[in-house]
């Protein structure tokens, strides 16, 4: 970010009084210390802006610095140390922002700060980090304030009226440490925390109501693994729920874990099976995850008990951008019809994304979309009037939608209902031109089951207004009833399935499209039982073991009838490859299944039960690595009468990663890892030095780089950042991977003092034992030295500016004509030999202008030019 920051959260606006709010970071100078910038002279200011003048509101904008931590009289707001990043959240006319580190530099403490609109004050400042447990450091003392910041790439605070839902990121506090407590203990150190925050309607005071903390919190921290890397997202209670849950609420971290909780009790520390999580559920994703979570109300499963159970159900091909920045998930649809639901994602490289928000055969089928160039950062797409808008980096504005000039108006999108298998449904498309059309050149459907006939369409020329009609059928009687995920036509299974229909005219007028998409959509249903497995790979991802431990990963896979009978289990078997014997799956002793070497569940569904029509039963399942380090796989089979089916199981154990960090020498050697001084030592103007940052990874497994805030000052600056070294990147076994620094002093006028030049490259890893690695860089600049020298070698001359002469004659009188070899240095001379106290060079004007002015070393002596 450049030195001005600026405004970075999403604003908010109130419709009511067209007044938008918003929080803006700039410099007061010689606030805190002197100079006109510099962290600690940073502020932050709270602005409402009328929307239709852009003229402040009267009483604002307000200064936010110096407030004082409700919740803590040692905690008070400095805006040079944080960043506001998340969206603001209006309630009951008090703003809400939430705060975090700035790059995780400096003395900071997450902060969420309400503004009243009404009376311009600041009414609440609850800090994450409190009491005596936290941090009360010194301004200048990085990591100082405890951290634990609001930041959840961006994703603004969840609520549903009278409380606010914030996620928190790394801390150093530590109050809880091993005991078992609950969400309404009075937790004070909320780091690696989803945090429930009571709001006063009246006053808008925040207080603390509830809060969950994972087990393995201080691993996390340690890892720089933020659970606070997204934010919390509220469900819709009308879809999302189950027994004894009223209101589910979902967040993610950079540990790649999905939590689900109960927004109405969120769970506390360690109080799960084993003192684990007692949350609703997690879901190990294996990948961190950045930007916040969306939500598409189709269906969610439940238990035996009736408690709600989530399942990876899919996925998309494609990958996003392998740094952080991408944006928070969106759906949209048509009026709310099934069979529309669109998801967005904004990507720092890629641009605007899009799917079909329900999965095919465990894949998110892509719509394919205009390019544009990188978006910003955790940016979401805005839409309106059929439209999409979002803004990359370079500050374009894209507007992308259906084109307005549309050659015809039809029946879209076309409602198929139900359907069975092995039979047909057909729909009839009613069409209108809106202008007048040569002809109707034919059509094209995206899934071959859909069929129409071009003979179906007009063969004349139509007139503007003149209405036509075709069929369109869904054909299912020639499929393969399976679920098939490479099937050639699609997924068979039943279930919701969707596709364009494209109609393409020869038109008689110019200006309108040449194409009129239409989209078709129904309900594949099965007369029979029918068995539905989901997702079609669980993957656990891996695990890290060591002589001491052995830890377990769980996840879960969905059996479901889609089917309109009953269905009745016959029976398990696994195997390790696809065509290899099959041995079967009876619950032990204890009541579980082995499923495959290293994988087992004790919920699954007994032999001869029956599954309802429509019902789905969530499998827990569970890897331990019994057999060491290595690869684990296997194809576990489920058996019924209405039809058969596999899930792979995958994952893998290795010895933990082990970071090791080192800075090159001048003399292309390294120094010893227990050195983290890069020292460019003396460097003179108008010259350069690079000198090498390095991490290798000598452990067991691949380390990931969890934090990188390389340098970027003017002339000492990393050589490519965000490029080497940079956040996510991976460094497999036994390889290592190098960062360069520059320190390239720029040119400036002679005889000024050596300046030395400092900063910093802070980096983290996933060893747990490595924690957050500052390398501490310095240079010296070295400037020209021009005219007599003292005799200790140093100019008796030093710079002390430019200056302009006056209409009134020149500042200083004397003047030498050394012809056209004068320069700096000679004029220098001449006036110490003549015991001047000022010497000056300038440009012959018959008005003297633009003099550069230098001070003496010794007394009495004083350089212009």
């Amino acid at each position: 970010m450049p030195n001005t920051i600026g405004v970075t959260g999403t604003p908010v606006i109130d419709p009511g009084t067209d007044t938008v709010y918003f929080f803006a970071k700039t410099y007061i100078p010689n606030y805190r210390q002197p100079g006109n910038t510099g962290y600690i002279n940073g502020v932050y200011y709270f602005y409402a802006v009328n929307i239709n003048t852009l003229q402040d509101v009267p009483g604002f904008p307000v200064l936010i610095d110096g407030t004082v931590a409700q919740n803590d009289p040692l905690k008070y707001f400095i805006g040079g140390v944080i960043l506001q990043r998340p969206s603001l959240a209006l309630l009951n006319n008090v703003v809400y922002g939430g705060f975090g580190g700035h790059c995780d530099l400096f003395n900071y403490t997450g902060m969420v700060i309400g503004i009243n609109t009404q009376t311009a004050k600041v009414v609440s400042a609850f800090a994450m980090e409190s009491g005596p447990a936290a941090r009360h450091d010194a301004y200048n003392v990085n990591a100082g304030g405890g951290e634990a910041g609001v930041w959840m790439s961006g994703m603004g605070f969840s609520s549903d009226g009278n409380r606010l839902f914030v996620v928190t990121g790394n801390g150093q506090g530590h109050q809880n440490n091993g005991v078992p407590a609950t969400g309404r203990s009075g937790l004070q150190t909320l780091d690696e925390a989803i945090v429930n925050l009571g709001v006063d309607s009246s006053s808008g005071l925040l207080s603390l109501t509830d809060y969950f903390e994972p087990y393995d919190y201080q691993n996390m921290d340690a890892g720089d693994r933020d659970l606070g890397s997204s934010g919390f997202a509220l469900l819709d209670p009308a879809s999302f729920s189950g027994t004894g849950v009223t209101r589910i609420g979902v967040t993610a971290g950079k540990n790649g874990k999905i939590y689900i909780a109960n927004a109405d009790n969120l769970g506390g520390y360690r109080l799960g099976v084993g003192q684990t999580d007692g949350i609703l559920q997690t879901i190990v994703t294996n990948q961190a995850v950045f930007g916040g979570l969306g939500s598409y109300p189709l269906e969610v499963s439940h238990d035996s008990s009736g408690a709600p159970v989530f399942t990876w159900v899919g996925q998309s091909k494609e990958s996003s951008a392998g740094r952080v920045g991408c944006g928070i998930p969106t759906v949209t649809t048509f009026n709310g019809q099934v069979g529309t639901a669109i998801l967005w994602i904004t990507d720092v490289d890629a641009g605007l994304r899009a799917w079909y928000a329900v999965p095919q055969n465990g894949v998110l089928k892509t719509i394919n979309l205009p390019q544009t160039n990188g978006l910003n950062k955790f940016q979401r797409p805005v839409f309106g009037d059929g439209r999409v808008y979002v803004t990359d980096s370079n500050g374009n504005l894209y507007c992308m939608g259906s084109p307005v000039a549309l050659p015809l108006n039809c029946t879209s999108p076309v409602q198929f209902g139900n359907v069975a298998l092995g039979s047909t449904g057909t729909r009839t498309v009613n069409c209108t031109a809106n202008i007048p059309i040569t002809k109707i050149l034919g059509a094209t459907v995206g899934n071959a089951q859909f069929q129409v006939s071009n003979s179906s369409f007009p063969s004349g020329p139509l007139a503007k207004g003149q209405a036509f009609s075709f069929p369109v059928t869904w054909n299912l009687t020639d499929v393969v009833v399976t679920n098939a995920p490479n099937s050639s036509f699609g997924n068979t299974q039943p279930g919701v399935k969707s596709t364009a229909l494209t109609v393409f005219t020869q038109n008689g007028v110019t200006g309108y499209n040449s194409q009129f998409p239409i989209s078709l959509t129904g309900t594949e249903v099965s007369s029979n039982a029918f068995l539905t497995l989901a997702p079609l790979e669980v993957d656990f991802g891996g695990v890290v073991i060591s002589n001491t431990t052995s830890p377990t990963i769980t996840s879960s896979f969905v059996i479901s009838n889609s089917g309109l009978a009953n269905m009745t289990i016959l029976g398990y078997a696994w195997t390790t490859s696809s065509t290899a014997v099959y041995t079967n799956s009876t619950p032990g002793s204890t009541g579980t299944y082995s499923m495959g070497h290293g994988f087992s569940s004790a919920d699954l569904p007994a032999i001869n039960s029956v599954i309802s029509p429509g019902q789905s039963l969530s499998v827990p399942t569970t890897f331990t690595p019994t057999n060491g380090t290595g690869n684990y796989g296997s194809f576990f089979y489920v058996w019924t009468d209405g039809g058969s089916g596999y899930v792979v199981l995958s994952a893998s154990a290795s010895t933990a990663p082990i970071a090791q960090l080192t800075i090159s020498t001048s003399e292309g050697g390294w120094l010893p890892p227990s050195n983290m001084l890069m020292d460019f030592g003396n460097v003179p103007v108008g010259n350069s030095s690079i000198l090498q940052v390095r991490l290798c990874n000598v452990g067991g497994s691949v380390l990931t780089i969890t934090k990188s805030k390389p340098p970027g000052q003017s002339q000492l600056t990393a050589t490519a950042p965000n490029v080497d070294l940079h956040e996510g990147q991976l460094i497999p076994v036994g390889t290592c991977a190098t960062g360069g620094v520059i320190f390239q002093p720029s040119i400036k006028p002679p005889n000024q003092p050596d300046q030395p030049i400092t900063d910093s490259w802070t980096l983290n890893t996933d060893d747990l034992s490595f924690g957050i690695h500052v390398v501490q860089i310095s240079g010296t600049v070295v400037d020209r030295q021009l005219g007599p020298l003292r005799d200790d070698g140093t100019p008796q001359y030093l710079y002390l500016g430019c200056y302009q002469d006056g209409s009134n004659g020149r500042l200083l009188t004397k003047r030498f004509n050394n012809g056209a070899t004068n320069e700096n240095g000679l004029c220098q001379t001449e006036c110490a030999n003549g015991s001047y106290i000022f010497a000056g060079t300038g440009r012959s004007l018959p008005v003297a202008s633009d003099l550069i002015l230098t001070a003496p070393r010794v007394p009495n002596r004083v350089l212009v030019r």
